[in-house]
């Protein structure tokens, strides 16, 4: 638990700390956060995890994974929208190390709770975009 709840307030506090801040065109590294997302709006919690980043997988054990999306993501019903509305490319977080980093929000009307914003970082990591958080407001 205490785990999740260090990378969640991690990523919150990204928006804060952030030093080198560019918004620029949601379109740019999306399609591996919306697959990804896809993955959790299906209910296959565990799957997400799975294809998460190492840095995710190792701060956040599966099973607690799987049992606060449980908890958190499913009493919100299915995916009636999802629109990008940000992207901000830094290369500096806190307690992370330096690298390549893209945190995507998207304005997300739930089933049963509309106006949501989910913010998703991801992290490039062999070429490849990961992501390594995710947080629901």
């Amino acid at each position: 638990m205490k785990n999740i709840i260090v990378v969640l307030c991690l990523f919150i506090s990204t928006l804060t700390w952030a030093q080198t801040l560019k918004v620029v065109d949601v379109a740019t590294e999306i399609a591996p956060a919306t697959s990804w997302l896809e993955v959790v709006d299906s209910g296959k919690y565990a799957n997400s995890w799975q294809q998460a980043g190492v840095f995710f997988q190792e701060n956040v054990p599966k099973a607690l994974w799987v049992s606060k999306l449980e908890e958190v993501r499913a009493p919100l019903g299915k995916v009636q929208s999802r629109q990008g509305i940000s992207r901000q490319e830094l290369t500096a977080i806190p307690q992370l190390p330096d690298g390549e980093y893209v945190i995507l929000e998207f304005q997300t009307d739930f089933e049963n709770k509309a106006d949501s914003i989910e913010t998703v970082t991801l992290k490039k990591s062999a070429e490849q975009w990961q992501v390594i958080g995710y947080f629901i407001q």
